[in-house]
């Protein structure tokens, strides 16, 4: 009888292996970087060309390589960062698996080029699927370049599954923003298609590097944190109380100058400022933890996004408390403001949406089923406003039913299905703002922006691209302008998450339901705020006028009704005259 099990051909093991390192361009340019920071690097230089999928290049003024190490480094588990197990406890590099060359060599053609100080002549190999094609001497200067061609050329299933150009190169921007955060020293520049995009020269302290990446609004709205005790120390910077935002961007956590996934520090932060956080806000953060490395496991995820700690609870505790200290502070100068902005009547009332709502049977996108459904009793009913119940909630008698409406969800629905209206009619109409807002965004969500000035301008926004992140807001969809509170930069931001997030498959009509929903949701009536007499019976009237839509444009509930009958049960009347 023949064996089922095989062992599978080294080519085949290391497309495997490579799948599980790089997931997507930027994971290339995340390993090739964080290489050239392991080798001492000054400044390096990244270059990619369509988003990285057609070519990327790094360079770097490190250490460089003999022409032996250099032909070893493409050995898998061949390492210069650890010599035993032990040292797995002690690591102070970026990489020290040995996988990353390797690795990206598997799935693209690689060439590279390496010199050691001193050395009278560099080294180059060419490699072709991980197989080296050629090897011999090359002038070079001290340091080493790799060059990354057709990535996942013979990985077509891993290809497929990219997102769009924008997307992509906006993770690869990402990759070197969390890199730079945690090496304020090293002189960082990215290109893309031959044109400079990011450029972070070497500074004094994290603080400034902050300030570089995500702009001075930013810090000017964040407390500094910098508190340390015989283990520990957390330096950075978190959001004063009111200067949270709607998007959790940015929320940064560095581990040992390594950018890290950790959703239980991330949860001590939240923690920290319990009730000083109105509901649906959260906090922005940029956070360095250093500790020793015997007490932390990076060996967790194959892409070392992830961490251990051997006292995650005293490490909770310690987070929550410095941060509660910081905000604390902050709050106790603030509160008798806050007090008064959320104890008085709203100074931007909620406003008369004018001509007719749309049902949306002329829309152009998808809803859902359910969403379209009218709210029996019929829409030519009475509604008869009764009153708010803890600022989030609106009671109605609609007909002969009572109504328990969300106030969000329905403002929000009644806005989508205004909007849509416009936008199955051509482009949304816009109004032009007697000052133009400036904007700062990262360069991430800046490239999204100018990939989309088109799809921006069919929905009522004209933005002016000042260069770098500054962008001028010089109009906006009228109809948003004609809501309470809007924040243009959380508007756009929410659009700029949608983006980032879709595949290149997308459709039309998916692509601008949801970024309809998400311009309605952000410019509709919070929970949390007192309406006058006259906004409810006005948004109650719109809302019937739309047709008691049951849902918001991404599903969640408007109204729960309660029919005489559901009364009637409900205190025994069955039967009762």
């Amino acid at each position: 009888m023949s064996s089922k099990i095989a062992v599978l051909s080294l080519e085949v093991a290391n497309r495997i292996a490579a799948g599980e390192v790089v997931e997507r361009p930027s994971s290339a340019v995340k390993e090739l970087v964080e290489n050239a920071i392991d080798a001492g690097a000054g400044r390096i230089t990244v270059e990619v060309a369509e988003a990285g999928r057609r070519h990327i290049r790094v360079t770097d003024d490190g250490e460089g390589m003999s022409q032996a190490d250099a032909a070893c480094a493409f050995l898998r588990h061949a390492t210069s960062k650890i010599r035993t197990d032990a040292d797995l406890f002690t690591i102070r590099t970026l990489g020290f698996r040995g996988e990353a060359l390797p690795s990206i060599a598997a799935v693209s053609r690689m060439r590279l080029v390496t010199a050691a100080p001193g050395a009278s002549c560099g080294t180059e190999i060419s490699l072709e699927g991980g197989s080296i094609k050629g090897q011999w001497e090359a002038p070079s200067p001290p340091g080493t370049m790799v060059e990354v061609a057709d990535l996942f050329y013979n990985t077509p299933p891993r290809k497929k599954f990219l997102k769009s150009p924008a997307t992509e190169f906006g993770h690869i921007c990402q990759v070197i923003q969390r890199l730079a955060l945690g090496f304020p020293k090293i002189h960082f520049r990215l290109l893309h298609n031959g044109a400079s995009v990011l450029e972070f020269a070497p500074v004094r302290s994290g603080r400034e590097r902050i300030q570089q990446i995500y702009g001075l609004a930013l810090v000017d709205g964040c407390v500094d944190i910098t508190q340390e005790d015989d283990e520990l120390r957390l330096e950075g910077v978190s959001s004063r109380p009111l200067e949270s935002g709607l998007s959790r961007t940015p929320q940064e956590m560095l581990v040992n100058q390594r950018w890290v996934k950790c959703p239980s520090l991330a949860h001590a932060v939240y923690e920290a400022y319990g009730t000083y956080l109105a509901k649906g806000r959260h906090p922005r953060f940029v956070l360095h933890l250093t500790i020793d490395p015997r007490s932390l496991d990076m060996n967790v995820h194959p892409a070392k996004r992830e961490v251990r700690f051997s006292n995650q609870e005293r490490l909770h505790e310690m987070v929550r408390r410095w941060i509660r200290a910081a905000v604390s502070a902050q709050t106790a100068v603030s509160i008798g403001a806050m007090v008064a902005e959320f104890s008085g009547p709203p100074t931007q009332p909620y406003t008369t949406l004018t001509g007719p709502v749309s049902s949306g049977s002329a829309s152009p996108v998808d809803r859902a089923a359910e969403a379209t459904q009218p709210y029996l009793p019929a829409v030519d009913s009475v509604v008869q406003p009764l009153g708010q119940i803890a600022e989030r909630y609106l009671l109605a008698q609609v007909g002969e039913e009572l109504q328990i409406v969300d106030q969000h969800t329905a403002h929000e629905r009644v806005l989508f299905e205004r909007l849509s209206a416009e936008f199955g009619q051509g482009n949304i109409a816009s109004q032009q703002a007697l000052l133009p807002g400036r904007i700062e965004l990262p360069a991430s969500a800046a490239m999204v922006i100018r990939a989309h000035g088109s799809d921006l301008e069919r929905l009522g926004f004209e933005v002016e691209d000042f260069g770098g992140g500054t962008f001028l807001l010089r109009a906006m969809p009228a109809l948003l302008t004609q809501t309470a509170r809007v924040d243009p930069e959380s508007l756009l931001r929410a659009l700029v998450e949608d983006w980032e997030n879709e595949v290149s498959t997308v459709s039309f009509k998916e692509r601008y339901h949801a970024a309809l929903a998400s311009m309605a949701c952000h410019s509709a009536v919070r929970s949390g705020r007192r309406m006058e007499s006259a906004e409810i019976r006005q948004l109650l009237e719109d809302w019937r006028e739309a047709g008691l839509p049951s849902t918001c444009p991404h599903g969640r509930r408007v109204a729960m009704r309660l029919t005489i009958e559901d009364l009637d049960r409900i205190f025994g009347r069955q039967g009762w005259t």
